[in-house]
């Protein structure tokens, strides 16, 4: 109370003393440094796991679940948000301020790890990233259009020449591409003929990887000198797939 005493006695004091701190104020506010861009850390991460040929809710069943119930578990944990999609799992964890993130990256990282042998067998290792608040966004996006190119002209001539130019220009740091078409096989298979043949669709599947592949075959020395071998068995014909014997019925191949 001895201060509002001070300032009823005395109010040219008291006013003196408020002028004072607002001009103080003034100039420490004037001398206050700002960072146009500051350097934000955000506490999320974001889990990707990809399980080809998957629907779903297979994918929701085999891989988000196990993966929202390890990440639960772990402190500092404020939001879990996942998606199931044809293939592909991906979360979005949100972390509270307070939390140390290399901490939690690495714990993490280890329950994902020990949740990861109960995966199915052909889903491919999960893939954990650190959200970036300075570089997440892209500098510059842009499409390639046109009207008297293929779409695989196109995903070709932006793959070998456009993004290739890109990443050789200085300062930059990463090349992201989307919407492009890669080459492949369509194996349709005819159900009424493989239950007729007794053949199942992972025999099928197995005869085309195996019969699909470079292998090597060790190295030949002669004198001083090594020479490796490898056995081309990749098909370069499209048709070739047809003639793979995926299983043999009574002494006879299919």
């Amino acid at each position: 109370m001895w201060m509002t005493k001070v300032s009823i006695n005395h109010p040219v004091f008291a006013t003196m003393v408020m002028v004072g701190l607002m001009v103080l104020g003034l100039f420490s506010y004037q001398k206050l440094g700002v960072e146009k861009m500051p350097n934000v850390e955000i506490p999320a991460l974001f889990i990707s796991v990809q399980y080809p040929g998957a629907s779903p809710e297979a994918i929701e069943t085999d891989l988000t679940k196990p993966i929202e119930e390890a990440i639960n578990t772990v402190n500092g944990v404020k939001r879990i948000m996942s998606s199931a999609y044809e293939g592909r799992s991906n979360t979005y964890i949100q972390f509270n301020l307070n939390v140390n993130m290399d901490r939690v990256v690495q714990d993490v990282r280890d329950k994902v790890g020990a949740i990861r042998p109960a995966f199915p067998k052909n889903a491919k290792e999960p893939f954990i990233s650190r959200l970036d608040g300075e570089n997440a966004q892209p500098i510059i996006s842009f499409g390639i259009t046109s009207a008297s190119r293929s779409l695989r002209d196109l995903s070709t001539l932006t793959e070998q020449i456009i993004v290739k130019r890109l990443q050789g220009v200085p300062g930059v740091g990463k090349v992201d591409i989307g919407g492009t078409v890669a080459r492949q096989v369509l194996v349709q298979l005819n159900p009424a003929q493989m239950m007729a043949l007794n053949v199942g669709v992972d025999e099928v599947v197995a005869a085309i990887q195996t019969n699909n592949q470079d292998m090597p075959a060790g190295l030949i020395t002669s004198g001083g000198n090594d020479k490796l071998v490898r056995i081309v068995g990749k098909l370069k014909d499209p048709r070739s797939f047809g003639k793979i014997i995926v299983a043999r019925r009574f002494g006879n191949p299919v």
